[in-house]
């Protein structure tokens, strides 16, 4: 019956180069560069053709643009796909589905060698659903690459929630890595990477940090490691996981959240577990409300536990939580950073933070 439960809960799932140290790094805000957005296509050895988003940190010169940022919608250059996603922007809430995305499009490049994030979005997500997370990173310093896991979008679902199709999800994790190391656009360290994760994409987090040994640490926001997907994959994990845990979570269902925080008492050290008082499954999101869909986490729901109704945390500060939460996860992941470890074992206001 457990597994039953979880089975059908995650089915609705020029600026100088800088040195974190010696920029005395504020998680709290933007980082010292100015974001730059660009789009890729990856092609996999199982020849899937991927859309892929880049945030990267861009020269000073483009800081008034990434400022301006621009429509949701263009993400898509598609007229089709464009006027569709725009037609479902509109009907949602604009706090809980923000109408910009910040970045510069294809600004020049700030001078320096970055580390990689990589992320994976939710069942029928899109590259660009936290899109405020990634231009976050970008401008600390990050170069993060998102793709589409095609046939896993809301334009085009219909692949299955299982091992199966996470398998391919991972593949294309590691085609967008292989491009992005051998691109001469991007000067991406390739000792440098670890990998942020939301839903169906933080259990394909999990299963990329467990095969692939250049991604050194995994961040999974409201998805255990280990379920009836991955089953046994928090044994067979070497290198370090840590979660973010929406407390109101009725997508995956307070038995999710009981098996994320199993997962977190067996996970590789160090982990971190942060958990979000009056958070749902998309509240760190940038598509909560999206069309009518990706519901919880956005104006008023109801307590799984005992049915009692209350309203979400407000999105802004939902997203401002994640984004200092992560950026300084992947500040510590990547370069061993004492203060990034300080910060991110504080306590802000509605989270209970543990670590190992």
């Amino acid at each position: 019956m457990r597994l039953a439960l979880l089975l059908a809960a995650l089915s609705l799932v020029a600026c100088p180069a800088v040195s974190a140290v010696d920029a005395g790094e504020n998680f709290d805000a933007p980082g010292p560069y100015a974001t730059g957005v660009t789009h890729l296509t990856v092609t996999t050895d199982a020849g899937r053709v991927l859309p892929v988003e880049v945030w990267y940190p861009a020269a000073d010169s483009a800081r008034a643009a990434s400022n301006a940022g621009f429509a949701v919608e263009t993400f898509e250059s598609d007229p089709v796909r464009s006027a569709q996603l725009k037609t479902w922007i509109e009907v949602a809430p604009e706090k809980c589905t923000p109408r910009r995305a910040l970045g510069a499009r294809d600004a020049p490049h700030a001078t320096g060698r970055f580390p990689l994030i990589v992320f994976s979005h939710c069942d029928k997500g899109f590259r660009f659903s936290m899109h405020t997370l990634a231009a976050r990173l970008a401008s600390h310093g990050f170069f993060v690459a998102a793709p589409d896991h095609i046939d896993n979008t809301l334009f085009d679902a219909g692949a299955p929630l299982n091992d199966t199709f996470l398998a391919v999800r991972a593949n294309d994790i590691e085609a967008v890595i292989d491009e992005m190391l051998a691109s001469s656009d991007f000067d991406a360290d390739e000792t440098r990477i670890a990998m942020v994760g939301h839903s169906f994409g933080a259990v394909t987090t999990a299963r990329v940090v467990e095969i692939d040994a250049r991604v050194k640490a995994g961040f999974l926001i409201a998805a255990p490691a280990d379920s009836i997907l991955n089953n046994g994959g928090i044994t067979r994990v070497k290198r370090p996981l840590s979660w973010l845990l929406a407390m109101e979570d009725n997508s995956i269902s307070y038995i999710g959240n009981d098996l994320i925080r199993d997962n977190f008492m067996h996970a590789p050290k160090p982990t971190w577990l942060v958990e979000v008082e009056n958070a749902g499954h998309w509240s760190f999101s940038d598509i909560a409300d999206l069309n009518g869909s990706f519901v919880p986490g956005c104006g008023d729901g109801m307590r799984e536990l005992d049915g009692s109704t209350f309203t979400y945390l407000d999105n802004d500060e939902a997203r401002a939580l994640a984004e200092r939460t992560i950026t300084a996860w992947a500040r510590f992941a990547v370069d061993g950073d004492a203060s990034a470890k300080a910060a991110l074992s504080e306590e802000q206001t509605g989270t209970h933070v543990r670590s190992r």
